[in-house]
């Protein structure tokens, strides 16, 4: 996003946040903050109205952010003037789709979430094979080294572990909607 960012801010207001657990900002532990789908889509909310921003809007969503930005848009549609969407899952796996093997690691494996959070292979994992492009060391080290240690990768863990994927998940109804 800081590309895009830096591109648009002279005729735009972009907003881009971090969310809860995410990038430099606060990583509370599961007894402060419920790292769900829903309370991402509510701390959104809570982020515009407290910006007094109340659309339209160009929503941009990309990844999980998805999923967030739909959840957020479906509460008022009228909000929303233009989507930019890339690469994002903002719906049901297809059943022909295979959900991929790193992120069922943390998703569904008590061994695999504790070597998510003990090593950071998610960020990792993410830094080196999340891009086209390979991206410089310092960049890498950006990215991944906010998630370093036990108590820094807590988001990136839930986040996979709320991944919906069964009609029983918390987060179904959401992308279902």
């Amino acid at each position: 996003w800081r590309t895009l960012v830096a591109g648009l801010s002279d005729k735009y207001r972009c907003i881009v946040p971090d969310h809860v657990g995410m990038g430099l900002s606060d990583k509370p532990d599961d007894s402060r903050y419920e790292y769900t789908l829903q309370s991402r889509v509510d701390d959104v909310a809570a982020l515009l109205r407290h910006l007094g921003i109340t659309g339209p809007v160009t929503l941009a969503v990309h990844d999980w952010g998805g999923m967030i930005g739909f959840g957020w848009a479906l509460r008022d549609p009228s909000r929303v003037k233009r989507l930019v969407i890339t690469n994002t899952a903002s719906f049901p796996l297809p059943a022909s789709k295979r959900f991929p093997k790193r992120l069922a690691m943390g998703r569904d494996s008590k061994p695999g979430g504790w070597l998510i959070r003990r090593f950071n292979l998610f960020a990792r994992g993410a830094a080196w094979f999340g891009t086209t492009r390979s991206l410089p060391k310092d960049v890498r080290a950006a990215y991944a080294g906010v998630y370093d240690g036990w108590d820094q990768a807590i988001s990136t863990l839930r986040f996979m572990q709320d991944i919906p994927l069964d009609a029983g998940d918390r987060a179904m109804p959401i992308v279902q909607a």
